[in-house]
């Protein structure tokens, strides 16, 4: 009984057990890295790399010599039959006259082996040159899913960052109001404040709680989003590494002017690297098709073990008679006439060539121009954090002063909302510059093919 009681003690506290689990804070980094581990699109992007350079041993085999054997047991219900002219056993038969013979005997066992090697096959040689040429494209299309993962991962942490000192703000100025409210309702107790003071403060501080349980809300669904994203169970204790610094000017940016090198170098983007690998392709795919012209040579070698008997092989009667047939020889396969098919297949491969061309030209052009136009939003994002920086002391010096006054009896209770409600809007603004400073960051570092240096 005590045991029982036990268990349904356990059984009681096994809820309250996983709810207080202890929530983990991952800093952006650790997103990064838990994103590379167990990311899914990662994932199936390194089982596709996997899975070429299977492909690539699978064509690189049947340059191997290819070595069958096959058993067979056959009984002969009719047996083959062979015509013959009657005169050969009897001279006095007719002309016309025949006779049939059933040759070989009731059943028949046999054994054989059978081997090839390919000897020459150019088509065989560039097929093995382009499986090769296809891992680094699996390779690269890798890299790819991964410098976008981290793009998605970074853009995402700095929007819950962001949202995330927007509460901080939000429940500051909350709390300032809620005492301000608690003030005027001693005022007002006193006879020395209206009624309508102490409503007006109610109104503001329930549109505060308002737009906290909304931006709570977001912030949830934000936070469910980047679980998914690196790959965590959604039922797992998960919050960004993040603290809001004593100075909210210097929210968690990392960016002065000059900090980054802006230098861009396209061959070094990955999309560059995957179009010269499939333009690559091609010119190997193309070369194929050519190698259908040309003759193949192989060996061959077969061995055949027999036996053929009148009664079953397991009976105790069947006395069967065993031979062996071996044969050795080469095989000269020549290429006469396709019906043009493979003229075809290579004015088909030669657009193809083309059409990545053009897309090499067009990456080359559109990738300066995202790096330039990256580089041109961060400078200017930077510029208007710097201004909203000197609004955001100016908003507080203005609260500040209308505070004073208002406490004082100098100063209407409007002109203490409007400087509450001035102020919250510079500081959000401020997180809102701060959050495109961070974008455009990210944006630059993706245009230039460094979005990875994230992860050190």
């Amino acid at each position: 009984m005590k045991n029982l009681k036990l268990v349904f003690v356990l059984l009681n506290l096994f809820p309250a057990l996983l709810f207080a689990q202890e929530v983990q804070r991952y800093s952006l980094r650790q997103c990064i890295q838990q994103a590379m581990k167990e990311n899914v699109s990662i994932l199936k992007a390194q089982l596709d790399e996997d899975e070429g350079k299977q492909k690539t041993k699978e064509v690189t085999a049947t340059a191997f010599p290819q070595i069958n054997a096959t058993g067979e047991l056959i009984d002969n219900v009719l047996r083959q039959a062979f015509v013959f002219p009657a005169a050969l056993g009897d001279p006095n038969a007719g002309p016309d006259d025949y006779i049939v013979l059933r040759g070989g005997l009731q059943y028949t066992a046999s054994i054989n082996v059978q081997a090839n090697q390919q000897i020459f096959n150019q088509s065989l040689f560039t097929g093995i040159k382009a499986a090769r040429v296809s891992e680094d494209y699996y390779r690269l299309n890798r890299e790819r899913i991964e410098e976008e993962t981290i793009y998605q991962v970074a853009s995402l942490f700095y929007r819950v960052a962001a949202l995330k000192t927007q509460q901080i703000v939000l429940e500051t100025n909350q709390e300032e109001l809620q005492k301000s409210l608690t003030i005027t309702n001693d005022r007002f107790n006193n006879g020395l404040a209206r009624k309508l003071d102490a409503d007006r403060l109610r109104v503001s501080l329930t549109n505060i709680q308002t737009q906290l349980a909304t931006m709570k809300d977001t912030y949830n669904v934000l936070i469910s989003q980047l679980k998914l994203l690196i790959g965590l169970n959604k039922d797992f204790a998960f919050d960004i590494d993040f603290q809001l610094p004593t100075d909210l000017d210097s929210a968690f940016l990392n960016y002065t002017p000059g900090t980054l090198d802006t230098e861009f170098v396209w061959e070094d983007k990955i999309e560059y690297k995957q179009l010269t690998t499939q333009r690559s392709l091609y010119q190997l795919e193309r070369k194929n098709y050519s190698a259908g012209y040309y003759p193949t040579l192989s060996a061959f070698a077969s061995y055949t073990y027999q036996g053929q008997t009148n009664s079953f092989f397991l009976s105790g009667d069947s006395n069967p008679l065993w031979f062996d047939v071996a044969s050795i020889g080469l095989r000269l396969n020549i290429p006469i006439f396709d019906g043009l098919r493979k003229p075809a297949q290579m004015q088909q491969s030669r657009i193809r060539q083309i059409k990545t061309e053009k897309d090499l030209a067009f990456v080359k052009q559109q990738s300066s121009a995202i790096s330039e136009n990256a580089t041109r939003s961060l400078e200017v994002n930077y510029k208007n954090f710097q201004a909203q920086r000197q609004n955001v002391q100016l908003a507080n010096s203005i609260y500040d002063v209308t505070e004073q006054n208002y406490n004082e009896g100098v100063s209407p209770l409007t002109d203490l909302l409007q400087a509450e409600t001035a102020r919250i809007m510079a500081q959000s603004q401020l997180i809102e510059a701060l959050l495109k400073v961070k974008q455009s960051e990210i944006e630059l570092l993706k245009a230039n093919g460094d979005i990875k240096s994230l992860l050190n």
